[in-house]
């Protein structure tokens, strides 16, 4: 009998990502002792230990994903026009920021550039595969401007965490700009594999690129020793502001290090994260912008609609006193 990977993946409950009661923002309990973090570990690694076979050193990303081809069916191809969930891209390609996107198979992916898949105008050539899961091309206005923010503010040897990676393309974009190494995050496991996929077929392997599923996510311990430098979250206001993927976020991020959030649109949306990460992160006003449809190359022709306007927030995380922040997310996450 084929195993449902959705199913299966239920078994990993993990308490940063069990929130649906929550209410749209933060309201912060009493802080609890720091032994509320470690009992959560240990309830994790419970689950961890007893999900995949006895006695199995696997990963929990790697369980979760290890049967998703069992039909035959391969969860990426290579196409010569269309990548991500569908997205159409023109044959000669994308240029955002420090990247040109190509769809996979494209004449023009391995065309004119030289040895290192740079082109005249230095950007790196970047290829994408066609997935059942793993969103994200440059078509929308959202990458776009989280990858024109990636080309500026990507410093060499810098960490990224990738919160709702998708097709991997923020990431790729960021280890082009001089990151050392990339952490990719989602709730679909189809997406995982595609992100890791189009990782390799740029050029990064698993020692630059790691996928793992938002189950995994414990408070400091996506992007060991430190944190990361940046952190990228590209996905929608609902999400966003519940106090559960608040506190997997910013107990991620280093003390003054930088966190970009997209998918929102502007007014009420932008209002509601400014006010669920407002106590953590100082945000730096000069970086916000906003991207309509309209304005965003191959956006209309790809969707065949106009998806409106969208913005980008930015800001840097605020040295934060002892564990009382991640105490009260933590509770809030367990209730």
């Amino acid at each position: 009998m084929k195993r449902n990977l959705r199913l299966r993946t239920i078994g990993f409950i993990s308490a940063f990502h069990c929130a649906s009661s929550f209410t749209a923002t933060p309201r912060l309990a009493p802080a609890r002792p720091a032994a509320a973090t470690v009992g959560l570990r240990r309830r994790l690694v419970h689950v961890r230990a007893t999900s995949p076979a006895e006695g199995s050193d696997v990963r929990t990303t790697d369980w979760v994903i290890e049967n998703l081809e069992d039909d035959g069916r391969s969860i990426t191809s290579a196409d010569p026009l269309r990548a991500g969930e569908g997205d159409t891209l023109p044959p000669e390609g994308l240029a955002i920021g420090n990247v040109r996107i190509f769809a996979a198979a494209a004449a023009g992916g391995e065309g004119d550039g030289d040895e290192n898949g740079t082109d005249d105008d230095g950007r790196h050539r970047v290829r994408l595969l066609l997935g059942r899961n793993g969103w994200g091309t440059g078509v929308h206005p959202t990458t776009r401007l989280c990858l024109e923010w990636i080309a500026d503010s990507i410093s060499h040897g810098d960490v990224l965490l990738d919160y709702g990676c998708g097709s991997g393309i923020l990431s790729v974009a960021a280890l082009h700009a001089g990151a050392a190494r990339c952490v990719g995050v989602d709730v679909e496991a189809e997406a995982l594999v595609a992100a890791g996929r189009n990782a390799a077929l740029n050029g990064w392997d698993e020692g630059r690129f790691r996928g793992m599923h938002t189950r995994e996510v414990l408070p400091r311990e996506a992007c060991p020793p430190s944190g990361a430098d940046v952190c990228v979250a590209n996905i929608l206001v609902g999400q966003l502001v519940r106090p559960s993927m608040v506190a997997a976020i910013v107990t991620n991020v280093r003390e003054g290090g930088l966190l970009c959030l997209s998918g929102i649109r502007p007014g009420g949306e932008v209002e509601s994260l400014l006010e669920a990460y407002g106590d953590c992160v100082e945000w730096l006003d000069e970086q916000y912008a906003e991207l309509s449809a309209a304005e965003t190359e191959n956006c209309l022709e790809s969707y065949g609609f106009d998806c409106g306007r969208w913005a980008r927030l930015v800001g840097r995380k605020r040295t934060v006193q002892g564990d009382g922040f991640i105490e009260q997310m933590s509770d809030l996450a367990v209730s």
